[in-house]
């Protein structure tokens, strides 16, 4: 336990601000996610249009994530992180003020763009400042701060709903104006120093450099299934508790429950993990986190349609339902600082921030097509056979990141004959 403390602290003062920053904007979005979709659906005329807006916004983080990390590389960290942030804030504040289809629409779109301009700066920041050893323990503390929002924000979200929806949009709105100012004021700039022959290569060949990338391409493919499962776990899973256990709940769905039993696992757990699997192979970690993951998504897949035809008693569904989500958080835990890591130990230095842009693209690509695809069969009453294919392409995503242990060995012998 000291051990853990003394590397906790020794963490860079920009990890700390930013775990602060995640923690406040955890709690302010984990208000709003659990009830998002179900606040489209009474707003809008089907299930497909909350589908719609839920995928515009990350089609349009899709062009946001490669602004964000080129400006990044060429220009810092901080300015667009900070303009990231306030005008995110901006737009959540438009919900209060329109109420129709073709604006949530304009509003998703226009959200998905700035905070996308975000993460691959701010990840890209922690690689800065961090050890490569010490990189999957850096983003752990990272996910733990979120998650310490994801314990908290759904329970509070659930209290305050009741009352008013817009107090909700107003709470998040202002954790990003009041990160923005966090991030001006306490974190100072890490962009490394670049040589002429590096800044040449960051202006005229960074995609070129991606492209060619065949690591990094095969681990974006694999990602998008992933990104898919957490797209629906986030977002519509409670669309699917609705079809098919509303005469055992109720208004009072599960989910922010289950929310909250994810989060505070991530916050007891995350950093423990994290420190275990560091110097262990990070094809294999990612093959362990996909099984869980996959298994996990089956399981909520069909177990709600099975309790909801047997009519099933309700703390008996909590019961089975908070053990399921919580093989499917340790699945999440094991997997997701490790993929960050697995990112900033391929990228070159003067790339980091293009890198983590192009890495951004399969939680996008998995965000937009996920939506799309749960809308269009939660529609249709068929969220078992939803989570069904996402939960079997986990498992299929597991077994090609086993690859990745091989193909970066080979890239970094290939690399260190060069340098000899």
């Amino acid at each position: 336990m000291k051990k853990t403390f003394l590397e906790l602290k020794a963490m860079d003062r920009n990890v700390w601000i930013r775990f602060l920053g995640e923690t406040l904007n955890g709690i302010a979005f984990m208000m709003l996610m659990p009830f998002f979709a179900l606040y489209l659906k009474d707003k809008v005329d089907s299930l497909v249009q909350v589908g719609v807006v839920m995928a515009l916004s990350p089609i349009a983080a899709s062009i946001g994530s490669i602004i964000g990390g080129r400006i990044a590389d060429l220009y810092g960290r901080k300015p667009i992180m900070i303009f990231s942030m306030v005008s995110n804030g901006i737009v959540m504040l438009g919900f209060l003020f329109f109420d129709s289809f073709m604006m949530y629409a304009v509003l998703s779109v226009l959200m998905g763009l700035c905070n996308s301009l975000f993460h691959p700066a701010a990840s890209a920041m922690v690689a800065d400042v961090t050890e490569p050893e010490k990189r999957t323990e850096a983003y752990g503390l990272l996910r733990m701060g979120h998650n310490i929002g994801a314990a908290i924000g759904p329970i509070l979200g659930a209290s305050i709903v009741v009352l008013s929806k817009d107090v909700i949009f107003i709470t998040a709105a202002a954790s990003l104006l009041f990160y923005a100012v966090l991030v001006a004021v306490f974190i100072r700039e890490t962009m490394p120093t670049q040589t002429e022959e590096k800044k040449e290569n960051n202006e005229k060949g960074a995609w070129k450099v991606i492209l060619a990338d065949r690591a990094l391409m095969i681990y974006l493919l694999a990602g998008i299934v992933i990104s898919m499962g957490f797209s629906q776990t986030e977002g519509m899973l409670p669309l699917h508790f609705d079809n098919e256990m509303k005469h055992i709940f109720g208004t009072n769905n599960p989910f922010p429950y289950l929310l909250a039993l994810n989060g505070t696992m991530v916050v007891l757990f995350q950093f423990p993990i994290s420190k275990w699997a560091s110097d262990k192979p990070v094809g294999r970690m990612m093959l362990y986190g996909a099984v869980l993951f996959g298994v996990g998504l089956l399981a909520i897949g069909w177990l709600p349609k099975w309790f909801g035809a047997q009519e099933s008693e309700a703390w008996l569904v909590m019961s089975v339902m908070f053990l399921v989500y919580a093989v499917y958080t340790l699945g999440e835990m094991v997997m997701s600082p490790v993929q960050m890591t697995f990112v900033a130990n391929l990228a070159p230095e003067e790339l980091r921030g293009t890198y983590m842009g192009a890495a951004s693209l399969q939680w996008i690509c998995g965000g937009a097509l996920g939506p799309l695809l749960g809308g269009f069969l939660l529609d249709q009453l068929l969220g078992h056979v939803l989570f069904s294919l996402l939960g079997i392409g986990c498992l299929v995503a597991g077994i090609v990141y086993i690859s990745l242990d091989r193909m970066t060995e080979k890239k970094e012998e290939k690399q260190s004959g060069i340098s000899l």
